[in-house]
């Protein structure tokens, strides 16, 4: 699209320094001697071929020229809270990737290795004992200052059309630096503007919206809001169960719960949530309730890529005491800015849903007779299912009856083959970098290694409950979905162990370290699973002549 106002500017004309990351779209660079808006240092992301050829060009192009068409203040707010597009990049006719801005220090975290890493909110899903180690001593009070922060950030981005699509930890920053906690966007070429996406919406494994909906709307992202906030009181991320949060603050859990709501318009906007979130903030400990101290000990470990920006490789980030600049030497080339120079937009006051007030003991009493009612029912409903010859599922998902499910045993035996085939050969990969690490070399593709498994194993998870298995054995699904949860869990532990001895790595710090004894407890978990659940699917396989597996195969 031509002419529509994007800054455009030549590959040649670039001075490319350090890669500072890599993923499955593209490649990350530092830009020398060039700043955006006179301010901030560059980054140059380049698409892999395999993007390049779904890359919607057209709507890349919009994203650059947005911001110039916007108010001052409404700009100046979208580039400091966001890394957002800000000049195509060209060689000959063809668009080869943009520019944006470097993250900000005040969104790194230091290792205790020395290592610098972006400050994902992944670090936040884990026991408080571990976020205490790599991050500092983070209070329930600064959890919903962050959380403040990014809903302010999430509706004020859909105030101006924008959709974050795939909201995970992954591509949201956190910092604690300030008198209030703050959020930065990272990985904006995925988000929707107006309803037009540059690549195909993706979604995070473990962080999907429900029953397939697509990650493209405002509603998906307040289900994903929600189920941050869940996540972020219960120390880890695969719950949804808001009771921790509702431990600090209630009127927020309430928030919450209607944000998992399965219907999307039942979901409360963002702007709901302002109010009561500020109240929490004010009111919040400062310190976490025994039970949330002894949660539970999976570690997620932030998987390097482009949307680091090379912070992962433990190297400095280039840019980071500030713009490039020799002493008496010339000014850098400026890349166009997205809006002039003007002061920071102020913040706003929005029209705030007040909180809901607490219910009468007689409308206690009715509800709870009602549970008791709906209890019984369930039951009478499952005897007859059972007797009937029905059985219950063990794939499908809270809440959906599998029972007049119209695919054959013969059917869902394959499709379950199917789903197993994907995780062939994974194993011997981990095994492999447990070796590696056991030996202190490779340390940080051994992570990689671990991390990358980890979300494989997130992933199968979601599809296997997407599967309809109440033609087969009653446990299959549960063992399995048991087994590569734990193979989850040991992987995330094996990323920490890598985070406790870098720097100061030998075989008995590797085995003498607390994650390590995860990892042996979670595997542990996970070959008693796999066990099982071998033991119920080969008579299933030799049936209709499919593979049978050993436990290792898992």
């Amino acid at each position: 699209m031509t002419g529509s106002g994007a800054a455009r500017i030549a590959r040649s004309g670039l001075v490319l320094g350090a890669e500072l990351g890599g993923g499955g779209q593209g490649r990350v660079w530092a830009v020398e001697n060039r700043l955006i808006n006179k301010t901030w240092p560059v980054v140059y992301k380049e698409y892999k071929p395999d993007a390049q050829r779904q890359l919607r060009t057209d709507a890349l192009e919009r994203m650059v020229a947005f911001l110039p068409g916007r108010p001052v203040a409404v700009a100046q707010w979208l580039a400091g809270h966001t890394a957002w597009p800000a000049a195509l990049v060209t060689e000959g006719s063809q668009v080869r990737g943009f520019l944006m801005r470097q993250i900000p220090d005040e969104f790194f975290i230091t290792m205790p290795s020395g290592h610098r890493k972006v400050a994902g909110f992944e670090f936040l899903l884990n026991s408080p004992t571990y976020v205490n180690k790599m991050v500092g001593n983070v209070t329930p009070r600064q959890v919903f200052g962050l959380l403040l922060a990014l809903a302010d950030t999430l509706e004020r981005l859909h105030g101006l059309r924008v959709v974050v699509g795939d909201l995970s930890p992954k591509n949201l920053l956190f910092s604690l630096s300030g008198a209030r906690p703050g959020c930065f966007l990272i990985d904006c070429d995925a988000m929707g503007l107006g309803g037009d996406w540059v690549l195909k919406p993706v979604q995070t494994p473990g962080w999907q919206l429900p029953g397939g909906e697509a990650p493209d709307t405002p509603e998906g992202d307040r289900y994903k809001f929600a189920l941050l906030a869940v996540r972020l009181f219960l120390h880890e991320q695969h719950g949804q169960d808001p009771a921790e949060l509702r431990r600090m603050d209630g009127v927020v859990a309430d928030l919450a719960e209607r944000g998992l709501s399965r219907t999307p318009t039942d979901r409360p906007a963002l702007a709901d949530w302002l109010d009561p979130l500020r109240r929490a903030f004010d009111s919040a400990p400062r310190t976490w309730p025994v039970a949330a101290q002894a949660g539970p000990q999976t570690v997620t470990v932030p998987a390097a890529g482009p949307a680091a920006f090379g912070a992962a490789t433990g190297s400095t980030r280039p840019g980071a005491a500030g713009p490039r600049r020799t002493a008496g030497g010339p000014v850098p080339p400026q890349t166009p800015g997205p809006f002039p120079s003007g002061p920071h937009n102020p913040s706003r006051s929005t029209p705030q849903r007040a909180p809901s007030s607490g219910r009468g003991g007689a409308v206690v009493a009715w509800i709870v007779l009602g549970i008791i009612g709906l209890a019984v029912w369930q039951i009478a409903t499952h005897m007859d299912a059972w007797n009937s010859g029905g059985s219950s599922s063990g794939g499908g998902s809270t809440g959906q009856s599998r029972i007049d499910s119209a695919d054959t045993r013969e059917e869902q035996a394959t499709a379950l083959h199917t789903l197993l085939a994907q995780n062939a050969g994974r194993r011997s990969g981990v095994s492999d970098a447990v070796q590696s690490m056991m030996n202190c070399s490779d340390l940080q593709e051994n992570r990689q290694v671990f991390e990358d498994a980890a979300s494989a194993r997130a992933g199968l998870v979601e599809r296997l409950g997407a599967l309809s298995l109440d033609r087969l054995a009653g446990e299959l699904a549960p063992d399995l979905r048991s087994a590569w949860q734990s193979s989850e869990e040991a992987d995330r532990a094996y990323a920490r162990v890598v985070d406790d001895v870098s720097g100061n790595c030998s075989p008995s710090a590797v085995t003498g370290s607390s994650a390590w004894q995860d990892a042996a407890s979670a595997s542990a978990a996970a070959t008693a699973a796999k066990k099982h659940f071998v033991a119920a699917w080969n008579p299933v396989a030799r049936e209709f002549g499919l593979d049978t597996l050993a436990w290792t195969d898992l």
